[in-house]
């Protein structure tokens, strides 16, 4: 389970060695996927295929939390790896992403940055 705070947007990235799914369990997210745009609200599950360019963005004031997979296992130490530590109780603030760190990771775990992060629709 990830907890993800309001307005967090990925950059439009594309996973070349495995398939990425989405539960969302709270919250409520935009997501793009390929050419498709749309809402992800609690219970939905979503699909993400490889090679298949996407992203997300929090919408809203309260953290979405969601169930993420990823099949064939492995690329969740890219997560662990690009992340921060706290920095205190509770989620960090969404800030902009380091696009050059992430790009590098990125090759490291068979995946591309692609394009910018999105925008939540409210602001």
């Amino acid at each position: 389970m990830t907890a993800i705070a309001p307005g967090f947007s990925t950059p439009l990235h594309v996973h070349h060695a495995e398939d990425e799914a989405f539960y969302v369990l709270e919250g409520e997210l935009t997501m793009r996927c390929g050419d498709r745009t749309f809402r992800a609200k609690p219970g939905a599950f979503v699909f993400l295929p490889r090679d298949v360019p996407h992203t997300f963005v929090v919408e809203g004031e309260t953290p979405a939390r969601v169930l993420t997979l990823l099949s064939p296992g492995g690329c969740e130490a890219m997560f662990v790896e690009g992340g921060r530590l706290p920095e205190h109780d509770g989620l960090p603030p969404a800030t902009p992403p380091d696009i050059e760190a992430l790009t590098q990771l990125s090759l490291r775990y068979r995946s591309e940055i692609v394009g910018p992060p999105m925008t939540p629709s409210g602001r």
